[in-house]
């Protein structure tokens, strides 16, 4: 595939836990290759003999990647029922791929079936799963299918009589998901861990916050970018921007008290190493972070229900 190969890479590789597929495309001809990591198969489409491609939108899962992303904070914060170091850190660490794999999934986008339909069989292409990668597919197979087939011209039809004038049918609006309340939701329980660890020093509390700000800033920028256009409510949205900026300030706060507690460390011998904690965050910067986190989650909770109920 690689080289002097007339293939050009359509999709990237659809895994499973058995081997992986993708599909390839030819001057004349589809490529479709299956691995099972230890036998390839090749199947070929000639482009002339294509007679459809057939894309079907699968049922949202909405409710699923919430409650996968709520599993995952909620497996990064038994990090602080536990005292070893050792343990906490395997939680902190397999919690933050589980947020980072649950975002990922939701910036991917809608899923689908894709149907290749020849005069003898119907094929399911599996390395195009989502709508994204579809629109992709279609784009860069449609021309080289009629640069094949030729393209296919409309059949003169006869002119129908003026049809009375009606009014437009009414245009349904799309549904707005709940990735804002789950982020103002998030937002009060860091702003109780905030809280917990100024009151709670010694528990090591804080040290679950490095990964629920990040989750923070991920969701942020990802509603904003999937929903500002489509979705009318306003105010959410606003609140959500105007957080960006007390965000960026917390994450400034935490990568510079976790800088000098890595400078302490070096200074001190080991045997007193294992006596040091850390505060992520020093009084004053901690009372701003739960304040600013409580007010905007209320709001936007409250801004939420009201638009909803609307």
């Amino acid at each position: 595939m690689t080289g002097q190969s007339i293939y050009r890479r359509l999709t990237g590789r659809k895994r499973t836990l058995l081997g992986y597929s993708q599909l390839w495309l030819a001057p004349d001809h589809l490529l479709l290759l299956k691995s099972t990591r230890f036998v390839e198969q090749y199947q070929r489409f000639a482009l002339a003999d294509i007679q459809a491609i057939v894309v079907t939108e699968r049922p949202d899962r909405t409710v699923a990647q919430i409650a996968a992303a709520g599993a995952a904070i909620l497996w990064t914060l038994l990090a602080l029922a536990v005292p070893s170091t050792f343990v906490k850190w395997f939680f902190l660490s397999s919690g933050g791929i589980a947020i980072a794999a649950a975002i990922a999934d939701i910036l991917r986008g809608p899923r689908c079936h894709c149907l290749l339909q020849t005069a003898v069989s119907r094929e399911r292409l599996a390395p195009v799963s989502r709508i994204r990668t579809a629109r992709v597919l279609l784009a860069e197979l449609g021309p080289a299918i009629e640069a094949v087939q030729g393209r296919m011209e409309a059949l003169p039809v006869e002119t129908p009589a003026p049809p009375q004038a009606t009014a437009p049918p009414p245009e349904v609006p799309q549904p707005p998901g709940y990735l804002p309340e789950i982020l103002f939701i998030l937002f009060l329980i860091d702003a109780a861990l905030v809280l917990a660890d100024l009151r709670f020093p010694r528990n090591q509390i804080g040290s679950a916050l490095p990964t629920t700000f990040f989750a923070e800033i991920v969701l942020v920028i990802v509603a904003l970018v999937r929903r500002a256009g489509r979705d009318s409510r306003r105010v959410i949205y606003g609140v959500m921007a105007a957080t960006l900026l007390c965000l960026g300030w917390d994450t400034m706060n935490l990568g510079r008290s976790f800088f000098a507690l890595l400078m302490e460390t070096a200074r001190r011998p080991p045997p007193s190493r294992q006596m040091m904690t850390w505060d992520p965050l020093a009084h004053g910067e901690a009372v701003f972070a739960a304040a600013w986190r409580i007010t905007a989650g209320v709001i936007g909770l409250v801004a939420a229900y009201l638009t909803r109920t609307a």
